[in-house]
């Protein structure tokens, strides 16, 4: 039997071509893939303050205490037996102790009793500023003296400051700035007005038996002999100026 050796060539040489192709067409998609792949790499960079910045937030803190300076008792004094026309005087500082400065400044209070509650034969309060601590004599009956500038801050019925939720405000606004001290005055007065008794009671209006007296005018309930526990409350907000600053 004789083979034809050319067809033998042939053939190896077609099949070796076949593979040879098969071997580029591998190495070809692999190359395909790697460039492929290499489309989606990244190269970061990140930067930043190599010392890290400081951002404090601010605190308001207020305090009212006795005005130490001239030996007064401040609230802690007690208004003794005050009749219609009587006025008693106390002198306290409020201090801004926080880092913002304070403004809105409004003065409410708390108390019970005919005292407090009725605007017009009740007590009636003063509060004046000064922007130094107010000069007095413990006791005395002499007017005390600011040696600054004195500010009228608030004239009304206690009544009112109960009954005032939101705070009567301090007159001008001012602002108290962070380490500043404002010093107050407190009048607390009770209106002139009258009464009358009769046989230790309060008389009503009319004739008074055989004494021939007409009481008249006289009101229901009595003014005398009552007593209240004020709490004076003096509120503020941290002011915002400077809160936008460009730094």
């Amino acid at each position: 039997m004789k083979f034809n050796m050319n067809l033998l060539r042939s053939g190896n040489l077609v099949a070796r071509t076949v593979a040879q192709l098969s071997v580029v067409a591998v190495v070809a998609a692999v190359s395909t893939s790697a460039v492929s792949s290499s489309a989606f790499a990244t190269l970061d960079s990140i930067a930043y303050n190599s010392t890290p910045q400081a951002i404090n937030s601010g605190n308001l803190m207020d305090t009212v205490t006795t005005q130490t300076s001239t030996g007064g008792a401040g609230f802690t004094a007690t208004f003794a037996a005050m009749n219609p026309g009587d006025t008693r005087t106390v002198f306290v500082a409020y201090a801004n102790t926080g880092t913002d400065a304070a403004t809105s400044l409004t003065l409410s209070a708390n108390a019970a009793s005919l005292l407090a509650t009725d605007a017009t034969r009740g007590l009636l309060v003063n509060v004046t500023s000064c922007t130094q601590a107010w000069v007095y004599t413990a006791g005395s009956a002499t007017a005390a003296t600011c040696g600054g500038t004195t500010t009228p801050v608030l004239t009304l019925p206690l009544a009112t400051l109960i009954s005032n939720t939101t705070g009567q405000a301090f007159s001008g606004n001012p602002t108290l700035a962070a380490g500043a001290t404002l010093y107050l005055k407190f009048s607390v007065g009770l209106p002139q007005q009258n009464e009358v008794w009769a046989n230790g009671v309060l008389a009503t209006n009319a004739a008074q038996g055989s004494t021939g007296i007409t009481v008249s005018g006289n009101p229901a309930t009595t003014i005398t002999g009552l007593s209240a526990s004020v709490t004076w409350v003096i509120h503020a907000t941290a002011s915002l100026t400077g809160g936008s600053n460009n730094l």
